[in-house]
Formats: C-alpha cells, sequence, structure tokens
C-alpha cells in the first residue's frame, strides 16, 4: 500500500520532469549558427528570437509529455504501468492519408501520423468503470450511442459527437483504422472514415465529417460549422487553419476574459488592440489581434461587435449576418510574407498558419482591410484609430475601405 502511495506522488514529478526541457530547454532556432554564437546577454537572446523565432512545440515533446500522464491514469484506476507493446491503440493509417500527414508534417511541427499512431491506450478507466458499474462496454456504447441519435434529430450536432465519443470509449477500444474513399460524385474530394475496433470485436464505421479537396487543398466539415463542427477549416496548401463564419465560438462574443485567459497560459503570445466607437445607435468594439498560438501556429485576427448602447461591462455581441463586412488580412515576419486571408464576407477573420517556428508578436506586422457599409460607420472607425492611446496601427482608405497596419 505504502509503495502505491508513493508511486502516486511521484507521477506529478515524471511528469514535470519531461514537460520542463521541452517547454523552456532549447527555446530559440539555431539555425544561424553565427548569430547564436554571440548570444552574450539577455538583450542579445531577445533580439535573435525576434529575428529569427523559436522552435514550435513539436508532436514527438507532447507525445513524450503525455507518456506520465496515461502512466497516471492507469494507477488511478489500480492497474500496473503498460509494457511498450501495450501501451498505445493498434493504429493503422492507409497510404492517402500517410501521405498528407507527411505533407503537413514537412512544413510544421505537426506530425498527424505519429499523433495517430501514438494514441495511448486509456482503457483501464473504462474497464474500472464497467467493473464498478457492473455494466458491460456493449451495453454502455448502446446507452451513449441512443443519446447520440437524439442530438443529432435535435441537430445538436456538437453534443452528438461528444456522445459519439463517450460511446466508443466506454466500449473498450483494440485498434483504430483511418482511410480515404471518394467522396459522392465528386472527382477532387475524399472523405475521411475510421473504424473503430472494440475489444468485443465488433467494429463501428464513424464518418467524422472531414472532407478533403486534394485539388485546392482545402479541409472542410460536413457543415458550415468547420471540421467535425469544431469551428475551424484548414488548407494543406498553405497550412492555414482559419475560423468558419458560423463557428460555435459566434455565440459567445466577446468578453475581456477571454483575453485574460488565453495569455494566463505558456500556450498563447498575442498583441491586440481594440477600437471602439458608435455608429446606428450601437456601440461597436473591432479588436485585432497577432501572436502566436498554441506554440504551433503564427496568427492573426479581426473581429467586429456590437452591443446595445449604455451596456455595462466588456461583453460585445459578435456581428450578425446583415452587419458583417468584407474583410481581408495578411501577417508578415519582418518583410517575409507568411500568409494572408480574404477578401471574404466575415465578422470574425481569423487564421493561424502551422510552422517549424513561432515567432514574438511585435516582429510580427499584420495588415488588414475592411470595407464599411456607409460613411457613418467609416469616419467612426478611422476616428476610433486615430484617438487611440497606443498610436501603433496606421492607415490609408480607398471610398470605404480602410487598409491598416498594426
Amino acid at each position: 500500500m505504502l509503495e502505491k502511495w508513493i508511486s502516486i506522488l511521484l507521477i506529478p514529478l515524471l511528469f514535470m520532469q519531461t514537460m520542463l526541457p521541452a517547454l523552456f530547454g532549447n527555446r530559440f532556432d539555431r539555425t544561424n549558427e553565427d548569430a547564436a554564437a554571440n548570444l552574450h546577454s539577455l538583450s542579445d537572446y531577445v533580439d535573435y528570437v525576434d529575428n529569427y523565432g523559436a522552435p514550435a512545440y513539436t508532436t514527438e515533446t507532447f507525445v513524450k509529455q503525455a507518456k506520465p500522464f496515461a502512466d497516471f491514469l492507469r494507477l488511478l484506476s489500480g492497474r500496473p504501468f503498460p509494457t511498450d507493446e501495450n501501451r498505445y491503440l493498434d493504429a493503422q493509417i492507409d497510404e492517402t492519408m500517410t501521405a498528407l500527414c507527411s505533407e503537413i508534417a514537412a512544413g510544421s511541427s505537426l506530425d498527424l501520423a505519429m499523433l495517430i499512431k501514438s494514441v495511448p491506450n486509456l482503457n483501464a478507466p473504462a474497464e474500472l468503470t464497467s467493473k464498478v458499474l457492473h455494466v458491460d462496454g456493449t451495453t454502455l456504447r448502446d446507452y451513449f450511442f441512443a443519446q447520440r441519435d437524439r442530438a443529432y434529430e435535435s441537430n445538436n450536432t456538437l453534443l452528438g459527437y461528444i456522445l459519439y465519443f463517450l460511446g466508443v470509449y466506454y466500449s473498450v477500444i483494440k485498434g483504430i483504422r483511418i482511410y480515404a474513399m471518394p467522396y459522392e460524385d465528386s472527382e477532387d474530394e475524399i472523405e475521411v472514415i475510421m473504424d473503430i475496433v472494440y475489444g468485443d470485436g465488433e467494429v463501428n464505421v464513424m464518418h467524422p465529417g472531414i472532407i478533403i479537396n486534394q485539388t485546392t487543398g482545402e479541409v472542410r466539415g460536413w457543415t458550415d460549422k468547420g471540421l467535425i463542427d469544431l469551428g475551424f477549416n484548414f488548407n494543406t496548401k498553405d497550412l492555414v487553419i482559419y475560423g468558419a463564419v458560423n463557428c460555435w465560438q459566434r455565440a459567445l462574443g466577446f468578453s475581456r476574459v477571454y483575453d485574460l485567459l488565453a495569455n494566463s497560459t505558456p500556450l498563447f503570445n498575442m498583441s491586440t488592440r481594440r477600437f471602439h466607437f458608435d455608429a446606428h445607435g450601437k456601440e461597436w468594439m473591432i479588436q485585432i489581434w497577432k501572436g502566436n498560438y498554441g506554440l504551433v501556429t503564427n496568427g492573426m485576427e479581426v473581429g467586429v461587435y456590437n452591443r446595445e448602447k449604455g451596456s455595462i461591462g466588456t461583453y460585445y455581441n459578435a456581428a450578425a449576418d446583415n452587419e458583417m463586412m468584407e474583410m481581408s488580412a495578411a501577417l508578415y515576419h519582418k518583410d517575409d510574407l507568411l500568409f494572408q486571408k480574404g477578401p471574404t464576407l466575415h465578422w470574425w477573420l481569423s487564421a493561424f498558419q502551422l510552422s517549424k517556428t513561432i515567432y514574438t508578436p511585435r516582429s510580427l506586422t499584420m495588415t488588414f482591410s475592411i470595407t464599411f457599409p456607409d460613411a457613418e460607420m467609416f469616419d467612426a472607425f478611422t476616428a476610433a484609430i486615430d484617438n487611440h492611446g497606443a498610436k501603433d496601427v496606421t492607415y490609408t482608405t480607398d471610398g470605404l475601405t480602410v487598409c491598416a497596419t498594426f
């Protein structure tokens, strides 16, 4: 009993031991050896990172960090540490998906093939739950799948996906097979399909809703809410993740709490500016962001929000369909164009590029344009930029279009 408690107490230490070197060790790119050899002070280091960036968080590092966490869950369920043979689920991907994963890995720190093949065997908690509740995995699966179908009937697809996942998980998973098939009658598009092999021998064919256009590189979902209704789509050519118009985040609007929560973690490093103005009987806010997101992307955002006059607090509603505007944006590191997005009609033009290198916000330059519906909004927005205290956003105009640099 004493040994078990000692082991449990040691797990957090093991977890931190693997995580800390990855997060804080070797946090700058040494590809320019001459510049790296002349780092003699903190200011030298800061200048180096501004000029050359820092290595993005890698899939290999994530897999190493996830290993002690998976072991911790097994300890909590009273199971011994797994051997190398049963540490991961049996995961297989076909040639088409392997080639796509290799294409993404070549230009970024995200290795999807490694991630898929490193899905940990976390069946121990599911097996323990089944034992404690005296319910077999098949019965639990049928229950969750029935609730999933009800969620789908109510058009609550996100809840349906969650219930789908719970049903799969509590069935006890033996293996996963991921492959691509032609999508409907399209010559260019393929659909990603996943076979889940359960412990009782049954195979469940899952259609997660991932459609890939092999010509354009666009990866979309079945609906206008993004891949698997998560709010974002993806392009394999420029490795850019971008927000869908009808993403679930739209219902949340904006609050400064969101920025505070994001910047309180090491996962985000962003600079932002908010421009407040009144127009058409409402209080408006257009907010811009630039920086790195999730330790793996460099990104930018332009959001349009409004609320009733006299509202208290920092919460704003996302712009409605009839309030969206044509926007475009581009992100640069120094003089190098990283990527661009638009023009498109949107309320939240957000785009994040997977990369092997992430850059400090101050070394990134964001340009964006917004075409306003009338002179009232145009004049109010330009006045908001002129009166902003930071004085680090400049702009030019063309008719009702504002072209700005941050």
